[in-house]
């Protein structure tokens, strides 16, 4: 470029009057400009990420707990992922100070227990559950992480060949699970697995009906060859089949199917990027409630997380599930009303799906966790079960809400699931004659203005969902109408009690027949 043609440049970038004279600069201002809010969630999710992810030493660093510095942010971080890829390319495990203890000193995070450390991938937790072919003895396994592709299918999964049915499933769940497929920590549901290993069904038998729980773990397109697999299975004990928390992708095959389906539910969904409460734009209350709680001088509670796949703590896991099992005998004892889609689980089964957050007193024991379980569908988490114990201080569980959404941050990770939240009226019907429809309507209608649900909605309301990751579930009945048995089926399935809801009916009838009302 010429000498002429840089002055030329330079002219036109100043402002020029008419009179081609200079015009005067503004002022710069003399307000200094306001310091950036230092935010909870930042020292909160740091503190968590620490333990998950060291950030000691870049030139020893142990590529299971790290990734590079250049990845950290700008990559969508899921853990089990990141562990297989460090054990899958022979990358060396570090010792304790990585993957164990982390080496922050802040009050908010306690320092882990030795045990962390441990570089065996395997639990006491394994047990049994049938399929078409063999029990399933839930071991573990070096996780398949998640492809970044969507358009091509994702059939094959590398070293199927030598694999157990177990291990099968663990892989697909954590490449397609949903929020429905939380039952498979619940281990009175069975698994189906096709011929092929490319799918599996997680599975109840109620009242002579296979209700499944969400979608197939597969690919969309073999639905249908998963299906008539499993078909041919239920033969030999003559079940009817339904699905239960279906997704609009399986919907979309069951209308293609002319089968019924019924809106009953939403899945309400948290954006841990940019969430109102996490950024304190809402939840005030929440946040002096949780910085109460972590001050050493007034709640005096640490945050601590766990990692099972990258070492199995069978003490902690035991004192965890003492809070759970705790928390199970306290609900029901005090439960009055029938309680709606209550799960049972065994938290601790499916390790490499899950991170836990947990909560210590004063006096150092544990007081309250969140179990975090991947869905690979949506690269993101679920959450739940999230609870205090009994006698914890109040705020317990809001905390551990906040401190999942604040590790989540930190990882780069948009959703993270709440589960169900039942509709008090039922949503989009399909596939129902327009009689029937409205018997339906007004059967649901009639059962669940009974049920307790309101304080499901509320709780997730105040943790500001997102409108925009919220999605709709649904019962789906292939068989067309549904008959009296899947009826039935769906009820307990749903863990409504048929005994409580004819005891409420019959309260307000022998009040208004009482002597006082006459």
């Amino acid at each position: 470029m010429s000498t002429q043609s840089k002055v030329e440049e330079v002219l036109l970038s100043v402002p020029q009057t008419s009179d081609d004279t200079k015009t005067k600069r503004p002022k710069a201002s003399k307000k200094k400009p306001k310091p950036a809010k230092d935010l909870l969630f930042r020292s909160v999710g740091e503190s968590l990420a620490g333990q998950l992810f060291s950030r000691s030493k870049l030139d020893n660093i142990c590529t299971c707990c790290a990734l590079p510095a250049g990845r950290q942010r700008d990559q969508t971080i899921l853990l089990s992922s990141i562990a297989h890829s460090a054990h899958g390319t022979g990358s060396r495990p570090c010792g304790s100070s990585c993957c164990g203890s982390s080496s922050s000193s802040q009050t908010l995070v306690e320092p882990s227990s030795d045990s962390d450390a441990l570089s065996s991938h395997h639990s006491s937790n394994t047990y049994g559950r049938s399929s078409s072919e063999s029990s399933l003895p839930l071991g573990r396994m070096g996780f398949v992480p998640l492809s970044t592709s969507t358009s091509l299918p994702q059939i094959n999964i590398p070293g199927r060949d030598h694999m157990s049915k177990a291990e099968v499933v663990e892989t697909l769940a954590g490449r397609y699970g949903k929020v429905s497929h939380m039952v498979i920590l619940d281990r009175s549901y069975n698994f189906f697995v096709n011929k092929a290993q490319t799918g599996a069904l997680c599975y109840k038998v109620q009242n002579q009906v296979a209700v499944v729980a969400g979608d197939p773990l597969c690919e969309p397109y073999l639905f249908s060859d998963i299906l008539d697999e499993f078909k041919a299975y239920r033969k030999q004990f003559h079940w009817g089949i339904a699905f239960m928390g279906a997704s609009d992708s399986l919907v979309k095959h069951a209308r293609q199917q002319r089968w019924a389906t019924l809106q009953f539910g939403a899945e309400r969904v948290l954006n841990p990027m940019t969430n109102d409460v996490l950024m304190e734009r809402s939840g005030k209350r929440i946040i002096v409630q949780n910085k109460q709680l972590l001050n050493p001088n007034k709640g005096g509670v640490t945050l601590g997380v766990y990692a099972p796949a990258n070492g199995a703590d069978p003490s902690l896991q035991s004192e965890l599930m003492g809070i759970y099992e705790s928390w199970r005998h306290q609900r029901n004892q005090s439960a009055g009303a029938a309680q709606a889609f209550i799960t049972v689980y065994n938290p601790f089964d499916f390790p490499n799906l899950m991170i836990y957050i947990y909560t210590r007193g004063p006096d150092g024991s544990a007081n309250g966790f969140a179990a975090l379980r991947r869905v690979g569908a949506n690269e993101g988490y679920h959450l739940d079960p999230c609870i205090a114990a009994p006698g914890a201080p109040k705020g317990i569980s809001d905390l551990l809400a906040y401190a999942a959404m604040a590790l989540l941050n930190q990882m780069n990770v948009s959703y993270l699931s709440l589960g169900y939240e039942p509709l008090t009226t039922l949503g989009d019907v399909s596939g129902l004659p327009s009689t029937i429809e409205k018997i339906t309507r007004s059967l649901y209608r009639h059962t669940f203005q009974r049920l307790p649900l309101g304080g499901k909605k509320a709780y997730h309301d105040k943790f500001r969902p997102d409108p925009f990751l919220d999605s709709e579930l649904y019962l789906v009945f292939p068989s067309g109408v549904p008959g009296l048995r899947h009826m039935l089926a769906m009820v307990h399935m749903a863990n409504i009690s048929i005994r409580k809801l004819v005891r409420s009916e019959a309260k307000p009838a022998s009040h208004k027949d009482s002597p006082e009302d006459q």
